[in-house]
């Protein structure tokens, strides 16, 4: 996803809007293992030229294909995400230290590869713990059924024999 800066680079205070659509290949199979794109990018842009450095905000709008960590069932999450990110042509302005510092991106000649940033923040999308519904029941850690359809009348086994006298104390507070 490649957008070509030329002009703009010419025009301090100029701005571009740009839209981008696509499955770049790169995409599909690096952005996570348990994480697959099941529509194209949708990427709205705003590039503006401050003079020193280019200036870009936007929004990415993509469905992923995710497993639930809980009940391990499929299901789709639709991420809306915000970019915002500063672009400086190499070789000019302060130094590469000073670049990274502050999150600029270095970038050469008259194109920008919005493909890095755009895996970058979708990955930083990407919840930690995937759940196909608040509320997910998950699976019987005994006999594995999924506790969202069924309920589990599998036998549980009894706890430690010496904490059992704490288990009548909160019966007896249960039955109060």
């Amino acid at each position: 996803m490649k957008v070509n800066v030329a002009q703009l680079k010419r025009n301090p205070g100029a701005q571009m809007d740009i839209r981008l659509e696509g499955s770049p290949p790169s995409l599909k199979k690096d952005i996570a293992p348990e994480a697959t794109l099941t529509s194209p990018l949708t990427v709205r842009l705003n590039l503006s030229n401050t003079g020193t450095v280019i200036v870009v905000k936007g929004t990415l709008q993509a469905q992923v294909l995710l497993n639930c960590s809980r009940c391990l069932r499929e299901f789709t999450l639709n991420l809306n995400v915000s970019l915002d990110e500063t672009f400086r042509q190499e070789g000019a302005g302060a130094g590469m230290e000073m670049d990274e510092e502050y999150g600029i991106i270095p970038f050469s000649g008259d194109i920008i590869d919005f493909t890095t940033v755009i895996r970058d923040n979708l990955l930083a999308a990407l919840p930690m713990k995937a759940l196909c519904q608040e509320n997910c029941r998950g699976l019987c850690p005994y006999c594995g059924q999924d506790l969202n359809e069924t309920v589990c009348h599998c036998r549980k086994p009894v706890g430690d024999p010496r904490l059992a006298v704490l288990g009548k104390l909160l019966e007896k507070n249960r039955d109060k």
